[in-house]
């Protein structure tokens, strides 16, 4: 399964594809792997990806319509730095809480979580770790900091390097441009990060409370809980979780569970092979007892009632 995210550089490669669920997400998303998937927000599955390869890298964006939460793994063999560029809610990836301008390096070497609460446009660069050691070698020991893009120069100059590469599209057949336009981005990481150590993201006591919380219920979901067995358990406070996951996640403890109790739920539908497999039977596993109630926040979330996405799975 590793092997499916190894980045394979094809220079002048230019990606530009539009998504409407999360295979055609992953489809788009060359050499990117996303595992546990959960949507955050209701209404239309949108965004796209974009970019291009050059010798050593390559550089583009992920704009994502709605709020989502997955783990994924980075392209294999690379060092991926993201700048968040937009953001209309909440965004945190591991442990670390993004603002628009921040900018946050991630390994190939383990999973990362990525979770916001709405819209958010990342530009993202994966860079071969060749190049990164002879480079910028520091950098490979920095994936648990946020760093600033100053000035907006790394944004900046992704920007410009995207639209001379959609406006220009014979720019590749002279091969230099990819040498050029390769050099262009490393030193626009350089000036960005020119006196910066980073800093490490400093989460009160609560939203590392959160944290672990959101990992039990990934791992406990099935079991029956309340938001007071969870207070309890944890030794916290009602106030205090809501508030730790509302600016963690721009939504309350009680709605966390709902969705991701709806997206396991509509997993379960997915995944059903027999005639067998009705609804009530899923709706009552994770917890749903009132079916009129769980139809109607399903197709809020999914666009189409629970008994449609199961009539889908049975043709």
């Amino acid at each position: 399964m590793l092997e499916t995210h190894e980045l394979k550089f094809q220079p002048g490669l230019i990606i530009k594809q539009e998504f409407f669920d999360y295979p055609a997400m992953q489809e788009s998303a060359k050499n990117w792997l996303f595992l546990s998937k959960y949507r955050f927000d209701t209404g239309k599955f949108y965004g796209r990806h974009d970019g291009v390869q050059l010798n050593h890298l390559q550089f583009g964006h992920a704009d994502r319509h709605e709020g989502m939460m997955f783990e994924g793994l980075s392209p294999k063999d690379c060092l991926t730095i993201a700048i968040l560029q937009k953001s209309t809610g909440c965004v945190c990836v591991n442990d670390l809480k993004m603002e628009a301008g921040d900018v946050i390096i991630i390994d190939d070497s383990k999973p990362y979580d990525f979770s916001s609460s709405h819209h958010t446009i990342m530009a993202i660069i994966s860079i071969s770790k060749t190049l990164v050691a002879t480079d910028f070698p520091w950098i490979l020991c920095a994936t648990d900091k946020i760093f600033k893009d100053k000035n907006n120069i790394l944004s900046d100059t992704i920007e410009n390097e995207w639209q001379r590469v959609l406006e220009e599209p014979n720019l590749f057949d002279n091969t230099n441009e990819l040498e050029v336009m390769e050099k262009k981005i490393v030193k626009a990481i350089k000036y960005s990060f020119a006196g910066q150590t980073g800093e490490r993201c400093h989460l009160k006591e609560g939203e590392k409370t959160a944290l672990k919380v959101r990992s039990f219920l990934l791992n406990s979901l099935e079991e029956t809980m309340s938001i007071q067995s969870i207070v309890e358990q944890f030794r916290t406070s009602d106030k205090t979780l809501e508030n730790s996951f509302k600016s963690l996640f721009g939504i309350t403890p009680k709605r966390f569970i709902d969705l991701l109790k709806l997206n396991r739920a509509h997993e379960d539908l997915q995944l059903a092979v027999t005639q067998t497999t009705n609804v009530s039977d899923i709706a009552t596993k994770w917890g749903f007892s009132h079916f009129g109630r769980f139809a109607k926040e399903y197709k809020a979330l999914f666009g189409v009632l629970p008994s449609e996405t199961l009539k889908l799975t049975q043709t």
